[in-house]
């Protein structure tokens, strides 16, 4: 009893951004194997088969515990790493081989693989998976209290201010190469439904709002509003939709106030 009382909760913010870097994929090394089974009906909801485990272990006496590391950093997603079943078990039983830095560095490489999964797929982003990505969102109900648009601060000003590291940057970048496609597609669906970009907009808030709530850090906030992004988009996923999130939010990133601007 005392050593679960020790033991570091994992916010569920933390685990949203661990899952969407590793791409909903096992990140054990020549593993990859994809972490949601889709569903077979239409009014089932698909099944996430991941594990989030620590890479140094969350109370004293675990595997690979570090006792110079605090609370917040045990429960941060950089010490966290999605992982299929078998893999998550392995990991905490043959501790010889399962060092902390393995672990770092396996994480590290899936992630980079991830990434540039994503970056290659942003060109053929188009307007399905736009669709399937902003369409939900922005038919929902919106949040009790409508925030306002505000024009955002410029790009690099709101980058320094906010803090964010070189990995966002550059998926922030990467993002904004759709940039014109992302607005075509907002300004052609408000003709259909003149609310329906503030709408998308104010949910965004909401979701950014939900982050500073649990104390993620600057770059853990943009990759969890990219996750929530694809969590609205439905079961699919795929390089492309997972692309056309980070495009949408890189988007609203630079043009709405859905992060610091003062």
């Amino acid at each position: 009893m005392v050593q679960n009382s020790l033991r570091d909760r994992v916010p569920h913010a933390q685990e949203k951004v661990v899952i969407s870097r590793s791409g909903n994929k096992c990140a054990y090394p020549d593993c990859g194997l994809d972490l949601t089974i889709d569903p077979q009906s239409a009014g089932d909801q698909p099944k996430a088969t991941g594990k989030v485990a620590h890479i140094a272990a969350a109370s004293p006496g675990g595997p690979r515990y570090d006792a110079s590391m605090t609370p917040t950093q045990r429960s941060s997603a950089g010490n966290l790493v999605y992982l299929c079943g078998p893999h998550h078990d392995v990991i905490d039983s043959q501790l010889e081989y399962h060092t902390r830095e393995f672990l770092l560095g396996a994480k590290r490489v899936h992630e980079e693989a991830v990434k540039r999964a994503v970056r290659n797929a942003l060109g053929a982003v188009t307007y399905e998976e736009l669709t399937v990505v902003c369409t939900v969102i922005a038919s929902a109900p919106p949040p009790p209290q409508q925030l306002g648009v505000e024009r955002a601060l410029p790009l690099q000003e709101k980058i320094d201010l906010n803090r964010l590291g070189s990995a966002s940057v550059q998926r922030i970048t990467d993002g904004l190469s759709q940039a014109a496609r992302v607005a075509d597609f907002i300004a052609f669906q408000n003709s259909l439904s003149p609310s329906f970009g503030r709408i998308l907009v104010t949910r965004f808030k909401s979701d950014y709002y939900a982050a500073l709530a649990e104390d993620l850090e600057p770059d853990a906030v943009f990759d969890y509003l990219v996750e929530k992004a694809l969590e609205n988009a439905g079961p699919r996923d795929t390089p492309q939709v997972r692309a056309a999130a980070l495009s949408v939010v890189a988007y609203l990133f630079e043009i709405c106030e859905i992060f610091e601007r003062e």
